[in-house]
């Protein structure tokens, strides 16, 4: 199953998202919870500590690319298999949630 969050800005959406990984890992869920904004906060409200979450590489842009499929579908996917993409960009936060980061704002401008 994949759920995505949208909608406007200060809505909770954040909120909603952490907390809805958290229920479904409790019920014994394997949940991958993805940051997409450009000021990632979804550490905090899985539960990780500050100090983890600054150090998180985000995904880099060469690590996925869009690709046309045999059926005329296409689709983005990842250039390394998504098990390693997994252990070398995601953290494991509380209650099992593994969490990825898209990407940070690292400069100004960048957001």
């Amino acid at each position: 199953m994949r759920i995505a969050i949208a909608g406007k800005g200060g809505t909770g959406k954040t909120t909603i998202a952490g907390t809805l990984a958290r229920i479904r890992a409790q019920q014994g869920r394997s949940v991958i919870a993805v940051d997409a904004d450009t000021n990632p906060n979804l550490a905090t409200v899985l539960g990780v500590p500050p100090d983890r979450a600054q150090d998180m590489l985000s995904l880099p842009r060469n690590l996925m690319e869009r690709r046309t499929f045999e059926d005329g579908t296409t689709r983005v996917v990842f250039t390394e298999p998504p098990d390693e993409v997994l252990e070398k960009y995601g953290l494991l936060a509380p209650d099992s949630v593994r969490l990825v980061i898209m990407g940070k704002v690292n400069h100004g401008g960048a957001g």
